[in-house]
């Protein structure tokens, strides 16, 4: 049987040695430990757009200047 993965919690939530800045907007967030993610829960929701490459399905490609 396996177990859930650890959720990241939010920092109100979390031990204090668990606390870290989001790596896009400097907040504090679950970043360390079980659970941890170097984003914020709010950039962890945008996290599948930001990692889209250019060029994907409705994705225009980077123009050289």
């Amino acid at each position: 049987m396996t177990s859930a993965a650890p959720r990241n919690l939010p920092p109100q939530m979390c031990p204090p040695e668990y606390l870290g800045k989001c790596a896009i907007c400097q907040a504090d967030c679950h970043r360390y430990g079980v659970g941890g993610n170097p984003l914020c829960q709010q950039h962890q929701a945008a996290a599948p757009a930001l990692q889209k490459k250019p060029g994907a399905a409705g994705t225009p490609p980077l123009a050289l200047v």
